[in-house]
């Protein structure tokens, strides 16, 4: 049954603050380790800088709200839901330092294992889950995390392989399968988020909303809020389909994932996506749980490498794998582009809203000294060709060499504090 005071949803884990009065959102890109570990040098910085604000003296990282991760980034996601913030030097060793490639691979070809990759109810992505479950999240599920509501909300999502669309890990999605996230393990997210068409297989999800009456689930949510205030959006169009049914059965049954990185590889949607449900910022905001917000932080940790590949110097063909992740690589690289522009666009539009409503006195979301801030860290070093070069070369894999760790680390601290909106941030937050 739907029940909007329990399961894993953003506004249980603000409630926590209610006054709260800042927003921060971080979002780590696709990029295997290369992108956990750009992201884990955010994090550091953030946890490392200390901040006056509202009355108290903390470290930034304590107003994260939100931490969204895809397919790379969905790793340190997990783990920093599952550990929490002040745990957050444990994901090095679990992780960072860890050898968890060469260990999945020799798992992978182990005999117990060959047979089950080739059945049609278990393939690679399968046998990822159950070696991150093991390695990296120890058994946990949604439920252990929503059980104590703490920030920051971390969100994990894959790519629907029918529409294209995002599929969240959050009990708001699941409400439209009629389907409970608490038993979902945190690893199998990570999986489905991960999983790379032709190198990883489909993450398989059961979608029970055709029994949605005799389970008594209700109307989700978000769509209850949307149709209270008159909203029509294509995100509630795409979740409502999962609901479609044709002849008295349901259309699909089952839900098919793949690489959450083909739908939005740099998140850049994902906050714009979750206001268009509301039909206005304001709207979201309630609904979240905000009043009287001053400060709206957007992150992007974007760890995509630049369309030059090693194959580009030899007159060879390229081999099968590399052609075949092309196929994702390159709608992956065109779409982040696009939704960066589109992101920052969107945050414009933001501000003329909240100038409309302050012309009309409404401050009961939005306090008079509010500031929008869109932060980018990316592979780029600026007035440093050479090492721009080097960091975009770091390939895409489950591990990384401990120098390649360290300078991914040491950059993203230091093109998050070179970043003028970062800077200004810091400046009014002192």
């Amino acid at each position: 049954m739907v029940e909007p005071e329990v399961g894993y949803r953003l506004q249980r884990f603000i409630d926590t603050e209610p006054e709260d009065h800042m927003f921060m959102q971080v979002t780590v890109s696709g990029g295997g380790a290369r992108a956990a570990t750009l992201g884990y040098g955010v994090l550091e910085e953030l946890k490392a800088t200390r901040v006056h604000w509202d009355g108290k003296h903390e470290r930034l990282i304590d107003d994260l709200d939100v931490l969204m991760g895809v397919s790379g980034g969905s790793m340190l996601t997990a783990a920093v839901a599952l550990n929490g913030i002040d745990s957050l030097e444990r994901f090095e060793s679990d992780f960072l330092s860890a050898t968890l490639q060469d260990d999945f691979k020799s798992r992978l070809l182990r005999p117990s294992n060959l047979w089950r990759i080739t059945s049609p109810n278990f393939g690679r992505s399968d046998a990822l889950e159950r070696f991150l479950d093991q390695r990296l999240y120890r058994g946990a599920t949604f439920g252990d995390i929503s059980r104590t509501p703490k920030k920051p909300f971390a969100v994990i999502y894959a790519t629907d392989m029918v529409t294209g669309g995002r599929f969240e890990f959050v009990q708001d999605q699941f409400d439209f399968l009629c389907s409970d996230l608490s038993q979902v393990k945190l690893a199998r997210a990570v999986a489905a988020s991960s999983a790379v068409p032709l190198v990883l297989s489909p993450i398989t999800i059961w979608n029970h909303s055709a029994d949605a009456d005799e389970a008594g689930c209700g109307e989700p949510t978000v769509k209850r809020a949307a149709a209270r205030l008159g909203v029509q959006s294509r995100r509630l169009a795409e979740l409502d389909g999962y609901q479609e049914q044709r002849k008295g059965e349901l259309r699909r049954p089952f839900i098919h994932l793949i690489d959450g990185g083909l739908a939005d590889n740099v998140n850049a949607r994902g906050a714009a996506d979750y206001i268009a449900q509301f039909g206005s910022l304001a709207n979201g905001a309630k609904f979240a749980g905000y009043r009287g917000l001053r400060r709206m932080v957007f992150i992007v940790v974007n760890a995509e490498t630049s369309a030059r590949s090693p194959e580009d110097r030899s007159p060879h063909v390229p081999g099968p794998l590399r052609t075949a992740l092309a196929l994702a690589d390159i709608p992956i690289n065109r779409n982040s582009s696009a939704a960066l522009t589109q992101m920052r666009a969107t945050v414009e539009n933001w501000k003329e809203e909240v100038r409309s409503a302050h012309a009309r006195s409404d401050y009961s979301v939005f306090a008079p000294d509010i500031q929008f801030f869109v932060i980018e860290v990316n592979l780029t070093a600026a007035g440093d060709a050479e090492l721009s070069e080097r960091l975009q070369a770091i390939p895409t894999t489950l591990q990384l060499t401990p120098e390649e760790v360290s300078a991914l680390r040491q950059h993203a601290r230091i093109q998050l504090r070179s970043s003028p909106d970062y800077q200004r941030l810091l400046q009014q937050l002192h």
